[in-house]
């Protein structure tokens, strides 16, 4: 106990350095105990009664808190601009204050530079109280500037807790008080003052440090040797391995977020090696970063602050001249271990309960987390590979992959028009086949054209799939004839066999089926093709690429998004029940996991190009996917009913500690644990970054699983057990095929693509034409400020584009809209050619265009019509009498002319029946 005193005691007499006196330490201790007497009394009267339990170490549970009945006041830590410092949440005597600090080895507050006086976190003491008056540990005069016996004044103090004179450009009276003197801090002027110690006041404490240690800024050197300059401008040479981007900011600072892993150590070196500096917290960098679409979203990155040597009190190293604060209210983790500052965005319901998504923690300065670097202007390129990389599975030097537009609905989707105008369509594997046919293309033209259409050349990632392909169900022709594939090997890397698809990057595996007499080894800048010219055969084969041979393209089957759909293939080919993949999938336990099972992780992962060569890992794509990672997994009603139990708890003292002390302290525990409930994302990603390297080898795994031993590896962590649930597909790439009963319709619905959204029609903008219908929109929809086109502007919402069942309906329909909008294109509903009976027929988009029954002719004559594949629209243009034509779908029908609705009774009704129902949002003229 003697040595815990004497440790404590130690520290608060050694001076910090006084910038006015000079002399020897002793002379300093005199000058010290001479204007502080008072300050260090108090100190040692407590040491000399104090235990060992006296002492705060860290943060105090608030129950306990509140409940410690000894002679301190009660108060929370609270960040304000860079510090960290302990707020009184109760006035207190000037001995109580300094009391209350030293129990929990820190000092009162110290303005020892003249600008402190001036900072942020002098603005208010909590978001509870706004006090006048803030004890400091000031006692007034120094030995530069001693007392004046005559007037009794002086201007200066001596700041006990760290033993350093300030100079004041005011006067300090005393003569109205007699010793001990105690200087509190007037927020209305500003000032120091005197005053009695037995007055009640709020108070902070800090720690003994200052400042934080930081590496010297002469460590902060550039090394010219990692640049090279062609053609006037810096390049990073290409034997560096410092992937990231460019990211330039509004306020005059760019950034380089890295993807190299390394601590925080590495990050300011390397940031120095290359020019920058590592990323200052800033007010700058959070509104570049806190937004929905953030590059830091789900991935950790490191800041240039830290806290080394000093536990609270936090500075951005290598920006020691920055100005601008850092207004973020909370540095998670500062009562845990770590002393360098990471930030990473998190999930985005993070901005509705908290104000941002920014999030902020103190980590292990050890910890592998990812490179960020700032400075005022991007001064350096990253120069382009030359020398493919032979060992990874990125297809190269190949045309880009690009979807032409004229052949999709892009608004409020992007699908593909019409699907049935491009060839034979084939549903098996779980996928769609498209065969072009009488199209024979080079290698690269087939490529092209697949991608064209928002759709892949046909790849195998196993044999189950080659078998699938040539044994289709009995109802359906598979393809005949050779077939490009995507498999290929570059002019760079001769022989290394590769998909090249969006969503399939992968080596050739050797199991895969050849034609008798092929060898892929003898690949020479080759490409791979099928050849289905035998039922029940899919052989591969190597052919020069400027071969013509036919196309055949691929997309995952039915609408998803590109990760979902395999993830039902890799299911059923493996044969793994449902409710065995949904456990694994939810549960994340994968202890119970069946050999079915842990091959269809690792066909899952391959699809996602997480792995490839069956045991080598993408750190790209890895990093990639971590970023996706964005979903809380802490179960919200859990965390509120544990709270909720302890707010019942604390009203329980009302009587005892009074109802605002009480409130204040329940407030202070919702925003921790919001905090800490938002701060889940920021651990998963720093863990997932950790783990990388270490889960890249799972001995225990064959090829055939290797994937799911490294997901097993992950999962060893609590806070990874949810890890799937908290995977967001939405960032994924999605299908836009049509479902396979859309593909063989003469009409494109889009029921598959649609979420009904059950809003209901304000009963304003209705109009019913007839006595028994129908009812329509009195208001044409304006689709470019809904963002929709005007195939789905009235599908969203429950009906369809009007249509006519008789001609005088029609006329009626017209004469309506005419009044309404005279000017209007008007849109009706899409129209196919029945070739039995030779005229056009409604598709009527609300019901169901298979059932003869619903096939309604078009009453009136349409100008224009001939059979054609074509996406057709049909209009009515501008003019006193009904006319209906056939014109072609155009960019401005599509996406710029206003609609009418047509609503069928049962929507109508329903509306009407229930009012609480929403109601959709339109824009008229």
């Amino acid at each position: 106990m003697e040595i815990i005193k004497s440790l404590v005691f130690s520290a608060l007499l050694i001076s910090t350095g006084d910038s006015q006196a000079t002399g020897t330490t002793e002379s300093k201790r005199l000058n010290y105990w001479l204007y502080c007497r008072n300050y260090n009394l108090i100190k040692k009267n407590l040491l000399d009664s104090a235990t060992a339990s006296d002492f705060i170490i860290g943060k105090r549970d608030s129950e306990v808190e509140l409940l410690d009945n000894r002679d301190r006041a009660v108060g929370t830590f609270v960040k304000k601009g860079n510090k960290m410092l302990f707020s009184s949440l109760e006035k207190a005597r000037y001995d109580i204050a300094v009391k209350t600090c030293v129990y929990r080895n820190l000092q009162l507050l110290a303005l020892e530079r003249p600008e402190e006086i001036n900072e942020i976190y002098l603005s208010r003491i909590n978001e509870y109280e706004d006090p006048e008056f803030l004890w400091t540990s000031a006692a007034p005069c120094s030995k530069s500037d001693p007392l004046d016996a005559k007037t009794k004044s002086c201007s200066s103090v001596t700041w006990c807790s760290s033993d350093v004179a300030t100079r004041l450009d005011y006067t300090l009276y005393l003569g109205r008080f007699s010793p001990p003197y105690c200087m509190i801090y007037r927020r209305s002027s500003r000032q120091l003052e005197p005053t009695n110690c037995t007055f009640e006041a709020s108070f902070f404490c800090e720690m003994p440090c200052s400042k934080p240690k930081c590496p010297l800024t002469d460590e902060c050197i550039k090394d010219d040797s990692l640049f090279e300059v062609t053609k006037g401008k810096s390049f990073l040479k290409s034997g560096n391995k410092f992937g990231g981007k460019w990211i330039r900011s509004s306020h005059n600072v760019s950034y380089f977020l890295g993807e190299k892993q390394v601590d925080w150590n590495e990050n300011w070196k390397t940031c120095c090696s290359l020019g920058l500096k590592p990323i200052a917290l800033t007010d700058s960098l959070t509104n570049q970063f806190d937004r929905a679409d953030s590059p830091m979203q789900g991935l950790v990155y490191w800041t240039a602050m830290t806290r080394a040597d000093c536990p609270f009190e936090f500075e951005n190293c290598f920006h020691s001249n920055a100005t601008e604060p850092f207004s973020i209210p909370t540095i998670h983790g500062v009562f845990q271990e770590g002393s360098c500052v990471a930030v990473t965005v998190r999930d985005p319901s993070a901005k509705v309960y908290l104000g941002y998504r920014l999030a902020v923690k103190t980590t292990a300065c050890t910890s592998k987390l990812l490179l960020a670097c700032e400075g005022p202007v991007q001064t350096f390129r990253m120069k382009k590979k030359r020398k493919i990389n032979c060992k990874l599975p990125a297809c190269t030097g190949i045309a880009e992959c690009v979807m032409d537009d004229s052949n999709f609905l892009t608004q409020p989707f992007r699908v593909l028009l019409v699907p049935q105008r491009f060839g034979n369509w084939t549903i098996s594997c779980s996928h769609s086949f498209l065969e072009l046919p009488n199209e024979y293309g080079t290698w690269d033209e087939a490529y092209t054209r697949c991608c064209s259409l928002g759709m892949d050349l046909l790849s195998f990632q196993n044999p189950i799939k080659q078998h699938c392909l040539a044994n289709p169900p009995k109802a359906v022709k598979p393809p005949e004839g050779q077939f490009w594939t995507s498999g290929r090997d570059l002019n760079a890397c001769r022989g290394k066999l590769r998909w090249c698809t969006g969503y399939l990057n992968d080596f050739l595996k050797k199991d895969l089926i050849w034609k008798a007499g092929e060898h892929p080894d003898s690949a020479n800048n080759s490409c791979v093709y099928v050849d289905l010219s035998k039922p029940k055969m899919s052989g591969l084969a190597l052919a020069d690429c400027s071969e013509k041979k036919k196309i055949l393209c691929e997309a995952p089957a039915g609408v998803g998004y590109k990760l979902q759909v395999p993830a039902l293939f890799c299911r059923k080919i493996y044969m793994v029940k449902e409710a065995e993949a949904y456990t694994l999938w939810n549960s994340g336990d994968l202890s119970q996991a069946g050999s079915g099972a842990k091959k269809m992780v690792q066909c899952l992962a391959e699809f996602a190009g997480l792995f490839y060569s069956s045991t080598k890992i993408n750190k790209q794509i890895y990093l990639n996917m971590v970023s996706k990672i964005i979903a809380s997994t802490i179960d919200l009603q859990k965390m509120f009913a544990i709270m909720t139990n302890k707010r019942d708890w604390f009203r329980t003292y009302k009587e005892t500690y009074g109802e605002q002390k009480v409130q204040n302290m329940i407030e202070d525990m919702s925003k921790n644990t919001m905090e800490d409930f938002y701060l889940e994302p920021f651990q998963l990603g720093t863990e997932l970054i950790n783990k990388l390297d270490d889960c890249s080898a799972t001995p225990d795994s064959g090829e055939a699983t290797f994937a799911f031993g490294f997901v097993q590896c992950l999962l060893q962590s609590k806070e990874l057990q949810r890890f799937w649930k908290a995977y967001n597909y939405q960032s994924d790439l999605f299908s836009v095929i049509p479902a396979q009963d859309e593909i063989s319709s003469p009409c494109l619905k889009f029921q598959n693509y649609l979420q009904n959204t059950f809003l209901c029609i304000p009963p304003a903008i209705l109009a019913q034409i007839g006595d028994s219908g129908p009812f329509i929109s009195s208001v044409p929809i304006n689709v470019q400020k809904v963002n929709t086109s005007s195939y789905t502007a009235c599908l969203e919402r429950r009906g369809s584009l009007p249509y006519a069942e008789t001609k005088e309906m029609f006329f009626q329909l017209y004469s309506f809209f005419r009044s309404v909008a005279p000017n209007l294109t008007i849109i009706w509903d899409q129209a196919f050619f029945s070739s039995n009976d030779r005229v056009f027929a409604w598709c009527r988009s609300d019901l169901n265009p298979f059932n003869p029954s619903d096939r309604v002719p078009v009453p009136i004559a349409v100008k224009g019509a001939a059979p054609t594949k074509d996406p057709l629209m049909l209009i009515s243009l501008p003019g006193p009498k009904p006319n209906l034509r056939v014109v072609s779908a155009t960019e401005e029908l599509l996406y710029q002319t206003d609609v009418f609705c047509r609503f069928p009774q049962p929507v109508v009704t329903e509306c009407t029946a229930n009012n609480s129902m929403p109601e959709w949002a339109y824009w008229p003229y």
